[in-house]
C-alpha cells in the first residue's frame, strides 16, 4: 500500500489550528516512515487504541515536513532511518516549524548510542519497533501522553493569556470615571477577550433590569431575547451557564455584583463550559469593584464640593489644607470668616506665614491644621487674632481622597466660655469668703464688692430684708451705686420693681428705664437687674447703658445671688445657732444655781433630821420604835441620793465645748472598778478605739450604764443573797451577769446580756422612771444629757436581748 500525499484516515481535517478538547475535532497524527506498511500498521494500530484521532502517513520526510508546515498536525510518529533525512534530522526541521509538536521517534533501528542522541534533541518519546501488540500499545499510549501534554500546554497557554487579557482589562477600568463606560467595556471585553459574540450587560435599576451595552450586531429588537426578568428575579450571586434553553440556545449569566448582570447567548448547546464561566465571574468582579470605586469618588466628590460650600459659607473661621504622599501639606484655602478674624488669607499668604502669623510662639501645636490621622479631633488653642491673643476650640476634620488628604481645621471662639470660667472660679473664692463670715451685712457688702469688681457690672447693692418694719432696708450700697443714686429710702410692699423681684422671687430685669414708667426714680441708670436672695432680700444691678444685662450677665447674676443667698442662710443659722447656745448655757447656769441652792436649803434640815434620829435611837429601847427610826434613816438616805443626783443632772447637761480624744476601753475599765459590779463580769471586745470627748463625763456616763446592768439585769439581782440558807441549791441561782463594751462603724455599744427592760426603753430615759421601787430614776436620764450634751445621737435596740445602748459620735 503506497498512500498518497492526502493519505488522511478515520477524520476530516481542522483547520483552526488549535488542540481540539476530546470530545472536538479529532486530533491528527503524522505518521512518517519510508516503508508503508509499517507507517500504515502504526497508524491502524493507534487509531484502533486511541480515542478521537485521525493519521496522516508521508512516506518521504519531506512531504512530511511539508504537512506540518501547511496543515495542522498534533503529534508526529516518524522512524529513524530514511532516505534523504533520518529521524533526528526531521525533528530537527519539525521544531523548527513547531517548537512544541511532540514528536515520537519509533525505530526498528535502536542502540544507545540514538536513544542518547534523540533525547539529547529533545525528542518526546523513544521507542523501539518489535514484533508483537503490545509494542503498539506502548505506541499508542506514548502518543496519547504526548496528545495530552500538548493540549495542556495549549489550555494553559490560552488560560495566561486570557488572564493577563483580562489584567489589563482591569488596568484599563482604573482610568473610567462614569459607570456606564463599565458595562460598554464589559461587553468589548466578553468579545475581544472570552470570545463571545452576542452579549447584554444590563444595570439594575430598582427591581429591573435595564440594559446598558451590548455587542455590536446584537439590535434593539433582539435585545429581547436575553432573559433579564428571569435574571432580575432570581438575583443570582453566580454565574450560571444554562447548556440549552427552551429556544435551543446556550445562555451564560453572570452576575456584575448589585449593579447588574451580565449575558451572552451562543446558537445551539452545550456553547458554554465552567471555564467559560469563570472568566466572565473575574470580568465581571473587575467591574463591580470599578463601579464602586467610581461611586466611591463621586461620593467623595459629592461630599467635597458640600464641604467646600459649606467651608465657604460657614461664620467660623476656616482653612482647608491638602498633603499628597511626600509633597508635605500646603494651604489651599480659607474663608471669609478666617480673614475677618486673623487678618490673613490663602489667597495673599503663604501657609507659613499664615501659620508663623496666627501661632503662638510657645505654641507645640504649632500648625494649621495638627492631625494624627484620619480621625477628626477636636483641640484648644490659643490664636492670635487681629484683636489679640483669643482663645479657640480647633475643630480638625480629615477628608481621605483618592491622590490626596484634605484638612479642614475650624475655630470656634470660646473667649467668652473661657473669661466665663475665669468668673466662675473668682466667684467661688468670693463665695468661700462669704462662707466664712457669720454678719448678714458683711456678707452683703462682699457681695455688692464682687458684682462691681468680678463680674464687671457698673453698680450694685443689697437690700436685706426687716421683718418688724415689712420693708427692704439699703444694707450695702456700692459707691458706683451712691454716685449714680445717691442715698436710698427703705423699700416696701408697691415700690416699683425691686419689692417685686422679691415677693415673687424671680429676676426682673428692665433694658431701658428712659422707655418704662417706673415707681421709683434710679437717676443715671438705663437698665436694671434685680436679683432675689431668697427671703433675706434681693440686689439690684444697675448700668447707665441700656440693655447691658444679657443673658450671660443675667446668668451670672442668677450665679452670685444663689451664693449669696446660702450664705446668708448659713449666717442666720449661725446666728440662731448661737442665740440657742447662749440661751442654753444661762438656762444650766440657772438650773445649776438652782440645783446648789435646793441642795444646800435641803441638806441642812436633812442633816439636822438625821443627828436627831441618832440621839433619839440613843434614849429607846423599844424594838419597834428602833424598828421604825431605821425606816427614818433610809428615807433619809433617800433624800440624799435624790440630791445627788439632782446636781448631777444639772452639771452634766452643760455642752461639751473641748471634746479630746479618749481610748474607750481604759476609760470603760476605770468605771467598772468604781461601780459595786457584785460578780458581774467586764468584756471590752475590741482593744483600741477612741471617741471625742469629756472624759470625766464619758467616765460617768459608762459608771450610770453599768450600775443599771448590774442592778436591773438579773431578776432579783438588787437584793443581797449572802444570808441565803447555806444548803441551798446554787443551781437555782442566776448566772452571773456579762457586761460589753465594743465599736461601731460610728461609734460604741455598751450591752449586757441580762433581762433587757421590764418597761419601755424609751420611757426609761427619762428624769423619775424605773422598774425599781427603790431606785431614783436619774442614772439613764443622766447618760441621755452625756450623751447630748456632746452632740451625739444615743438610741436603746429593743430587739436586743439584754439591754443593748448605742452612741453614734460621727453625727
Amino acid at each position: 500500500m503506497d498512500p498518497g500525499p492526502d493519505d488522511i484516515r478515520d477524520g476530516s481535517s481542522d483547520e483552526s489550528g488549535s488542540a481540539p478538547a476530546r470530545d472536538g475535532p479529532p486530533n491528527r497524527i503524522l505518521f512518517v516512515d519510508d516503508e508503508p506498511g509499517a507507517a500504515d500498521l502504526a497508524a491502524t494500530h493507534v487509531e484502533r487504541l486511541v480515542d478521537g484521532v485521525e493519521t496522516v502517513i508521508r512516506t518521504d520526510p519531506t512531504d512530511a515536513l511539508a504537512v506540518v508546515r501547511e496543515e495542522p498536525v498534533d503529534c508526529v510518529v516518524s522512524d529513524y532511518n530514511m532516505p534523504g533525512l533520518d529521524g533526528l534530522e526531521l525533528l530537527e526541521a519539525v521544531r523548527s516549524v513547531d517548537p512544541g509538536l511532540p514528536f515520537v521517534l519509533f525505530t526498528g533501528r535502536g542502540s544507545e548510542e540514538i536513544a542518547s542522541e534523540a533525547i539529547s534533541a529533545g525528542v518526546t518519546d523513544y521507542l523501539q519497533k518489535g514484533i508483537g501488540r503490545d509494542r503498539y500499545e506502548v505506541l499508542a499510549n506514548s502518543v496519547e501522553n504526548a496528545l495530552d501534554r500538548r493540549r495542556a500546554e495549549r489550555d494553559l497557554r490560552e488560560v495566561n493569556a486570557k488572564i493577563t487579557a483580562i489584567h489589563g482589562f482591569a488596568s484599563d477600568l482604573a482610568s473610567v470615571h462614569v459607570t456606564d463606560e463599565v458595562f460598554d467595556r464589559v461587553v468589548d471585553a466578553a468579545e475581544e477577550i472570552l470570545d463571545f459574540d452576542r452579549c447584554v450587560a444590563a444595570r439594575r435599576r430598582g427591581g429591573t433590569l435595564v440594559p446598558a451595552a451590548r455587542s455590536a450586531h446584537v439590535s434593539v429588537d433582539e435585545v429581547d431575547a436575553f432573559p433579564l426578568d428571569e435574571a432580575a428575579r432570581t438575583a443570582d450571586a453566580e454565574g450560571v451557564a444554562t447548556p440549552t434553553d427552551d429556544e435551543g440556545r446556550s445562555v451564560l449569566r453572570v452576575p456584575i455584583g448589585s449593579e447588574g448582570v451580565f449575558h451572552a447567548i451562543a446558537a445551539g448547546g452545550d456553547a458554554f463550559d465552567a471555564r467559560d464561566v469563570e472568566f466572565a465571574e473575574l470580568v465581571a468582579a473587575h467591574a463591580e469593584d470599578a463601579i464602586g470605586q467610581i461611586e466611591t469618588e463621586n461620593q467623595l466628590r459629592s461630599e467635597r464640593d458640600r464641604l467646600s460650600a459649606l467651608f465657604d459659607d460657614l461664620p467660623l473661621p476656616a482653612a482647608r489644607t491638602a498633603e499628597r504622599d511626600g509633597d508635605g501639606r500646603r494651604l489651599e484655602a480659607t474663608n471669609d470668616a478666617f480673614e475677618a478674624t486673623f487678618g490673613y488669607s490663602a489667597s495673599e499668604d503663604s501657609g507659613r506665614a499664615v501659620r508663623d502669623g496666627i501661632t503662638p510662639d510657645d505654641d507645640a501645636r504649632a500648625d494649621l491644621a495638627p492631625t494624627d490621622g484620619a480621625t477628626p479631633s477636636r483641640i484648644e488653642v490659643q490664636r492670635h487674632t487681629t484683636e489679640g491673643l483669643r482663645d479657640f476650640i480647633l475643630h480638625v476634620i480629615p477628608v481621605e481622597c483618592p491622590a490626596e488628604t484634605v484638612v479642614y481645621s475650624v475655630y470656634a471662639d470660646i473667649g467668652e466660655q473661657k473669661r466665663v470660667e475665669r468668673i466662675l472660679r473668682r466667684l467661688h473664692e468670693t463665695t468661700r469668703t462669704m462662707f466664712r463670715g457669720d454678719d448678714c451685712e458683711a456678707i452683703a457688702k462682699i457681695a455688692t464688692r464682687a458684682a462691681i469688681d468680678i463680674l464687671e457690672f457698673p453698680s450694685s447693692g443689697v437690700r436685706l430684708y426687716d421683718e418688724n418694719r415689712n420693708v427692704l432696708s439699703p444694707t450695702a450700697l456700692s459707691e458706683e451705686a451712691t454716685a449714680a443714686l445717691g442715698d436710698r429710702p427703705a423699700y416696701g410692699p408697691g415700690d416699683g420693681i425691686i419689692w417685686e423681684a422679691f415677693e415673687r422671687g424671680e429676676p426682673i430685669a428692665v433694658d431701658d428705664l428712659d422707655a418704662t414708667e417706673t415707681v421709683v426714680e434710679y437717676g443715671d441708670l438705663r437698665s436694671i437687674l434685680v436679683v432675689p436672695l431668697g427671703e433675706h432680700g434681693v440686689m439690684p444691678l444697675g448700668s447707665d447703658e441700656p440693655g447691658f444685662f444679657d443673658d450671660t450677665a443675667t446668668q451670672l447674676a442668677r450665679v452670685l445671688g444663689a451664693n449669696v443667698t446660702v450664705a446668708l442662710d448659713r449666717a442666720e443659722r449661725t446666728r440662731q445657732l448661737r442665740e440657742r447656745d447662749d440661751e442654753l448655757k444661762r438656762e444650766v447656769e440657772r438650773l445649776e444655781k438652782f440645783a446648789g441652792l435646793v441642795s444646800h436649803d435641803l441638806r441642812n434640815p436633812l442633816n439636822v433630821a438625821a443627828g436627831r434620829a441618832e440621839l433619839a435611837r440613843d434614849h429607846i429601847d423599844d424594838a419597834d420604835a428602833l424598828a421604825d427610826l431605821d425606816k427614818v434613816a433610809d428615807a433619809h438616805d433617800r433624800m440624799e441620793e435624790l440630791i445627788d443626783d439632782l446636781l448631777a443632772l444639772a452639771r452634766q447637761g452643760r455642752t461639751v465645748d473641748d471634746p479630746e480624744p479618749v481610748p474607750v476601753p481604759p476609760a470603760a475599765e476605770r468605771a467598772w472598778r468604781t461601780v459595786d459590779t457584785e460578780a458581774a463580769t467586764l468584756d471590752v471586745r475590741d482593744d483600741n478605739f477612741v471617741v471625742d470627748a469629756d472624759p470625766e463625763r464619758l467616765r460617768t456616763l459608762f459608771e450610770n450604764l453599768f450600775t443599771n446592768s448590774v442592778e436591773h439585769g438579773r431578776p432579783g439581782s438588787e437584793d443581797d443573797d449572802s444570808d441565803a440558807p447555806v444548803g441551798s441549791d446554787s443551781s437555782e441561782r442566776p448566772e452571773p451577769l456579762t457586761v460589753a463594751v465594743g465599736s461601731l462603724s460610728d461609734g460604741f455599744y455598751v450591752v449586757d446580756d441580762g433581762t433587757g427592760f421590764d418597761i419601755d426603753p424609751e420611757a426609761a430615759v427619762e428624769y423619775g422612771t424605773s422598774d425599781d421601787s427603790g431606785g431614783t430614776g436619774f442614772g439613764l436620764a443622766i447618760v441621755r444629757e452625756i450623751s447630748a450634751a456632746h452632740g451625739w445621737e444615743f438610741a436603746i435596740d429593743e430587739d436586743a436581748s439584754g439591754a443593748r445602748f448605742e452612741f453614734r459620735t460621727e453625727t
